[in-house]
């Protein structure tokens, strides 16, 4: 029995030994499914990380927020963007800063028209951002701020923004025309006076609409996106439906309409001791270092929700 017993033994030894080379070999040989899940992830993931391109072209144009007036140390949001991607993306990022203070639509599409190196830098970008409208609107306000008679004013904005709707639809035609297949990434507009002048609500109630209209034009191109960065931008500190409440509560009931000129509504502006934390104190109107991280972060979770500029062709 004993015997036996010892010839058993040997017996499920030699079975283990076997079975555990026929298993080894066989995973050598045929590796598992989820070894191969794992290779694949591995391969795929190398894969898109070598589709992404490893340099890019970024062109900015339009107005005072796109050249970064109120950021001199860093260059507003186009400075601040480089550098966003470059250290997140681990990309290497070509800028042109093609913003000039004070153009309005039309005049941001005749630089464009003037300057054979600007085309040429379009026709190469990757990526494109525009910030516009807000000169354009300001020059109608600057008419219609002065009259008490609110029909005649919203008369006065809607025949204006008609007229903007053109000009916009022309500039985002040029920006097609040169470039087809860079995405476009715009920004909308802000009301700078809010926090000095929350109870004066035709000035929102304007922003607003120019804002719906950009959008709007915006809807027919392909591959380019709008960013709001309109109550963030108006509201600055005053978050909460709370502080906002408090905020107009303690403004006092001064109308811009009982105002003649632009140099009066800039200096009630500047008469006022509240401050909007993301603009500059400077001149009241354009975002300060903080206010242009507004700008900047927007456009990279945007650019990031829609990274085609990113992948390889």
């Amino acid at each position: 029995m004993h015997k036996l017993w010892e010839t058993l033994k040997i017996v499920v030894i030699v079975a283990i030994i076997a079975g555990g080379v026929f298993w080894g070999l066989n995973h050598v040989l045929h590796p598992s499914s989820s070894s191969e899940s794992t290779s694949s992830s591995k391969t795929a993931s190398q894969t898109t990380k070598t589709s992404h391109k490893q340099k890019i072209s970024l062109v900015a144009v339009g107005d005072s927020l796109t050249e970064g007036v109120g950021d001199e140390t860093e260059g507003g949001y186009v400075g601040q963007i480089k550098d966003i991607l470059t250290k997140k993306q681990n990309l290497k990022v070509s800028t042109t800063n093609a913003g000039k203070s004070g153009d309005r639509s039309d005049q941001i599409l005749a630089r464009i028209n003037k300057s054979k190196t600007l085309q040429k830098k379009i026709a190469a970008a990757d990526v494109l951002t525009v910030t516009v409208g807000g000169n354009d609107l300001l020059q109608t306000l600057e008419g219609a701020l002065t009259s008490n008679n609110t029909a005649k004013n919203n008369t006065t904005v809607a025949k204006a923004q008609t007229t903007y709707a053109a000009k916009l639809t022309k500039l985002f035609n040029k920006l097609r025309q040169l470039n087809p297949n860079a995405s476009m990434f715009v920004f909308s507009i802000y009301n700078p006076i809010y926090v000095n002048f929350p109870n004066v609500t035709a000035i929102s109630k304007y922003v607003s609409q120019w804002n719906d209209q950009t959008q709007t034009t915006l809807g027919n191109y392909k591959k380019a996106y709008f960013m709001d960065i309109n109550t963030v931008m108006s509201h600055g500190q005053y978050r909460t439906a709370t502080q906002i409440a408090k905020l107009k509560k303690a403004s006092n009931s001064t109308s811009l309409t009982n105002l003649s000129s632009a140099s009066q509504i800039t200096a009630a502006v500047g008469a006022e001791s509240k401050d909007n934390n993301l603009i500059s104190n400077s001149d009241n109107f354009h975002p300060n270092k903080k206010g242009y991280h507004i700008f900047s972060t927007k456009l990279y979770h945007t650019m990031m929700a829609h990274d085609s500029w990113l992948l390889k062709k």
